[in-house]
């Protein structure tokens, strides 16, 4: 049973003065509260003349009563205490409504006169809006009593006989506090830090630790202080060996120290004979200077001889290394902060909040090769080596075919970047040189095809000057020049590799020729592929025939460049002047497996991203370069900014959507996650026309050679960072472009995923 609505209503007329709580009384006690209740409700009609007398004496009695009433409330089978708690200010209490129930009089009665005077349908609802009612409540009126009305003064008294009661203003002052959140303010901050013991850092902090142990645990604890609870961040503690990078030793290439080059110089077994030989150089220079004052025959005998002896010095192997080491030495001190740079020892770091994407070039030093013959002679083509990134071969002498002058001379240096001044292999040829080549699988290996169609194979180790094998007339008859090598990985019949693999050689007419090196001074070579001119319209563009040529002169179609595929290695592709890629296997020696057009003109490169074995690629004459999915026969992508043939392009190895292409005067960078319609940047390069280009190994540097003969290596620089997901980032950036193409799209998501076994790359 409840509690009485007398006491319901008590507990609503002064809910601001006692903390209501709902209870329920048990037994005896809830007939007890009926009694009462029933008891105070005659009382009440007795003394409605004294209003005053009448509301002071009920409510202290009440809070008498209520003081010995107890209720009980059952929650989850546990008895809660339920009974109401009067404001411990009693004096408060009865002072105000001792003194200050007049006004609340005054305002019922206002109520009521204001009800009289509306018409008698209304009579009924104006009174249910005094007091209790359901329009106007309590605590409506109670709104009402503002600090100017209340009457603090405990000795002052009410006059009868309903004369107005008039409250004495209100002077004392109000403060007003607004609690807002403060800024936040750090009084202690101490850094964990790992350091080596035994160095002064170590010391330092052993130190610490020493003194902050006496103040936590020692005898400096005992001091004033107190006690507060804070958040503090979880601390993980992980021993030496994960906190430090693991340190791995290996034997690498590095410069030499001074007693290294004395050892070189003197042979330690033959060094009186070396060192007769400095010294006979030493006077041999002194006696020439004077042997240019000899006139008579005699004394031009003499000067021979001495030019003989120089000659016979310098092709001593040991004297070479001792000049190859001195070279590296002194040319530390004048390209120092080129070889930084191309060794990447100052790297951007990604957290550098003033970093800039605006892919730059700058020039880091250039190789300028001597001239032979008084000839000026292009850069025919550049490859570097595949185990070491320093070493890089570059070919002198003819380029484009359409010159009217031909080299009457050609030649290969072999180039380290620990000396851009001085090559440190020279090979000298009576014709210009087209096309070099180094052996992935045996590094040492340099493939050199010639203008006149003939190859040769050296070991670029040896210090001799002979090459390791030649071709022959008899077994690779062609003389047309050869403009593309690429080695091959060659797998016997019973599983087992061969020695040494074969490598395949494209020459001008079209014919593809394979070359195996047997213990034997010339290569084995024979026909492995003829082309033949493309009847029709095949697969890819379209291109309309040409009027003025009805009929070609050749059969053959003119070979420009040569490619293998990343996976199978049995397949290859040539490139033509007719704009096509024939694919092409060495186990069919007379046919082509698939024909695909892609440009109108000429194609110059074909190049696989390294994130995918099925996407591609092209340039050429007709101003483009395209980019194609193995099993699409139309283009993904176009990109073209200059009218002007592109020779040579290919994917950054550090970034996968962003291309280099490098055409006559510039080199032009693209960024297909940002645009397709221009370049990011385009820089000249020299005054010069450029010719062919390479990537270094970590693909931070361009190495670019031109027509005068000089090569430029140019840092890549204000790139942006490379993303950690290298495919991902690509095949969103491809889907992105051809969004606006549903066929094509389609298409592409026909194919599916398109990169290699887990998403690595290959290079």
């Amino acid at each position: 049973m409840s509690v009485s609505a007398r006491n319901t209503t008590i507990s609503q007329d002064y809910g601001s003065i006692f903390k209501h709580q709902s209870g329920t009384l048990d037994g005896d006690a809830k007939k007890k509260s009926v009694q009462v209740t029933q008891a105070l409700g005659e009382e009440q009609k007795a003394k409605k003349k004294d209003t005053m007398h009448y509301y002071n004496v009920e409510t202290l009695a009440d809070l008498q009563f209520r003081s010995q009433i107890k209720v009980l409330e059952k929650v989850d089978d546990e008895e809660v205490d339920m009974t109401p708690k009067p404001i411990p200010n009693d004096t408060y209490v009865e002072q105000f409504m001792k003194y200050n129930l007049n006004v609340l009089n005054q305002m019922t009665n206002f109520t009521t006169m204001l009800s009289k005077s509306t018409t008698r349908s209304r009579t009924r609802s104006s009174v249910r809006a005094g007091i209790g009612g359901n329009k106007q409540s309590i605590d409506d009126l109670m709104s009402g009593i503002m600090s100017e009305t209340i009457n603090w003064d405990p000795y002052s008294t009410v006059e009868a006989h309903g004369q107005a009661y008039e409250p004495k203003p209100y002077t004392r002052s109000f403060v007003k506090i607004t609690l807002r959140k403060s800024d936040f303010f750090e009084l202690h901050s101490q850094a964990q830090s790992t350091v080596a013991k035994g160095t002064p850092e170590g010391d330092e902090t052993e130190r610490d630790n020493r003194n902050y142990e006496y103040l936590t645990v020692g005898k400096g604890k005992i001091r004033r202080r107190s006690d507060n609870d804070a958040q503090t961040e979880t601390l993980l503690f992980t021993t030496r060996a994960v906190n430090t990078i693991l340190l791995t030793k290996a034997t690498v290439s590095s410069y030499v120290s001074n007693f290294e080059m004395y050892d070189t110089l003197n042979n330690i077994s033959k060094e009186f004979a070396t060192m007769a030989s400095v010294k006979d150089l030493a006077s041999a220079l002194a006696q020439t200077e004077e042997a240019e004052s000899f006139e008579d025959e005699e004394d031009m005998a003499e000067k021979d001889k001495i030019t003989s002896q120089i000659e016979r010095l310098f092709r001593n192997p040991e004297f070479r290394n001792a000049i190859m080491y001195m070279g590296r030495t002194l040319s530390s001190n004048t390209n120092e902060a080129g070889l930084r740079r191309f060794r990447n020892f100052d790297q951007v770091a990604r957290w550098n909040a003033e970093a800039e994407y605006v892919y730059s070039m700058n020039l880091l030093f250039r190789l300028v090769p001597e001239p032979s013959n008084n000839e000026r002679k292009a850069v025919s083509d550049i490859d570097i080596c595949r185990s070491n990134g320093d070493i890089l071969a570059v070919a002198y002498g003819l380029y484009s075919f359409s010159s009217q002058h031909v080299p009457t001379s050609g030649s290969v240096f072999l180039w380290s970047i620990k000396n851009p001044g001085e090559p440190e292999r020279a090979y000298y040829y009576d014709g210009p040189v087209t096309a070099i080549s180094f052996s992935p699988f045996l590094p040492s290996l340099l493939a050199i095809g010639l203008y006149d169609g003939s190859v040769e194979v050296r070991d670029v180790s040896s210090l001799q000057d002979v090459p390791i094998a030649v071709s022959q007339r008899s077994t690779s008859p062609g003389s047309s020049p050869v403009v593309a090598i690429r080695w091959i990985k060659q797998v016997t019949d019973d599983g087992d590799e061969a020695e040494i693999d074969p490598f395949l050689s494209l020459s001008q007419d079209g014919s593809v020729t394979r070359f195996r090196i047997i213990k034997s001074p010339f290569l084995l070579g024979f026909n492995q592929m003829t082309l033949e001119r493309v009847e029709g319209h095949p697969e890819g563009i379209f291109v309309h025939p040409s009027s003025r040529i009805p009929c070609e002169s050749n059969r053959h179609p003119q070979g420009l460049s040569l490619t293998t595929h990343p996976l199978h290695k049995d397949i290859y592709y040539v490139l033509t002047d007719e704009g096509c890629i024939h694919k092409c296997s060495i186990n069919y020696q007379h046919q082509y497996l698939e024909v695909l057009r892609c440009h109108d003109g000429g194609v110059t490169v074909m190049e696989f991203s390294p994130w995918s074995p099925k996407l591609f690629l092209t340039c050429g004459n007709d101003w483009f370069v395209r980019i194609w999915i193995d099993g699409i026969t139309r283009p993904l992508l176009e990109l073209q900014d200059e009218m002007t043939p592109v020779h040579w392009a290919k994917w950054s190895p550090t970034h996968s959507t962003i291309i280099v292409s490098v055409n006559r005067e510039t080199a032009n960078v693209w960024d297909v996650r940002r645009n397709l319609l221009r370049p990011m940047s385009k820089h000249k390069m020299d005054s010069s026309f450029n010719t062919v280009a390479r990537f270094s190994h970590c693909g931070r540097t361009l190495v670019i050679g031109n027509e005068r003969g000089n090569t430029l290596f140019h840092a890549l620089n204000d790139m942006p960072f490379s993303p950690h997901f290298q495919y991902d980032e690509l095949e969103k950036a491809i889907f992105k472009a051809i969004g606006n193409n549903y066929e094509l799209l389609m298409e592409l998501k026909s194919i599916g995923f398109f990169g290699y076994p887990n998403k690595k790359a290959v290079f």
